[in-house]
């Protein structure tokens, strides 16, 4: 988590040197962790959110981070996506081999071996998204997901970190 906070620190500082004094007192970071496990159902739903209200005309970017655990029994297919969007339980991204890239992915064979119960196997999992925004609008962003054939499923240390940068950002 420190070295989070610290790419975080040294983005804004960087964001500071790029333009003038006062729009660099418009850049805001916003975090929302946890709670340490996150049940992932199966069938799409919002698993977890963040709101930000934009003090400015320029970009919000979004940063999902994790940690995916599931048991896999032998002789099941399994799949879990976790994707992020700006509507609540959207899981376009997740279609396999057309989805977009703000989502992950993962598909267990039937003949993976079994998982041991209660220990499971994990997939650590990072999305980064900018989305466009307009000062004083409020906005809303979510982590949806689903996972079927591996029971249990959860997000485990799930965060969402919303950094604004003022301005356009360059092609």
């Amino acid at each position: 988590m420190k070295s989070l906070r610290f790419v975080l620190a040294v983005l804004l500082l960087v964001v500071a040197s790029l333009g003038s004094r006062a729009v660099a007192q418009n850049a805001a970071v916003r975090q929302v962790r946890g709670p340490i496990w996150i049940s992932v159902p199966t069938s799409a739903a919002a698993l977890q959110s963040i709101e930000v209200k934009a003090p400015a005309t320029g970009s919000i970017v979004v940063t999902v981070t994790g940690t995916v655990d599931y048991t896999h029994t032998l002789g099941t297919q399994g799949f879990y996506c976790v994707d992020l969007s700006a509507t609540s339980g959207d899981i376009g991204g997740c279609i396999p081999n057309t989805g977009s890239d703000s989502a992950v992915r993962g598909s267990i064979a039937s003949a993976m071996p079994t998982t041991v119960s209660g220990y499971g196997a994990s997939a650590q999992y990072s999305i980064v998204k900018v989305f466009p925004v307009t000062a004083n609008d409020t906005y809303n962003f979510y982590v949806n997901g689903y996972a079927t054939g591996l029971t249990p499923t959860y997000l485990f240390q799930p965060s969402i970190t919303a950094l604004f940068v003022p301005g356009t950002l360059a092609q």
